[in-house]
């Protein structure tokens, strides 16, 4: 099949198929981009906040502990 003989209006018709294709796969790529960005920049955020809750609940835990070891000796020199 020779690719002259196709009448203009189906390359037409198809060339703006294509056109339109071609614009929703870069316009796609370009939303899918901006999205990608955003959620690795709350994923950052995430993670930065869980390291600090993670550092707190060690202070916390921390704390506690030394509370718990006073509270027993506390208590062993009341059983005296």
């Amino acid at each position: 099949m020779d690719i002259t003989a196709i009448p203009i209006e189906n390359w037409l018709q198809q060339g703006i198929f294509a056109l339109l294709f071609v614009w929703l796969l870069f316009n796609q790529q370009k939303d899918s981009k901006a999205r990608e960005e955003r959620l690795m920049e709350h994923l950052n955020k995430t993670t930065d906040t869980l390291d600090t809750l993670s550092q707190r609940m060690e202070n916390v835990s921390t704390k506690v502990d030394h509370i718990d070891t006073r509270l027993t000796k506390f208590e062993a020199k009341g059983d005296k």
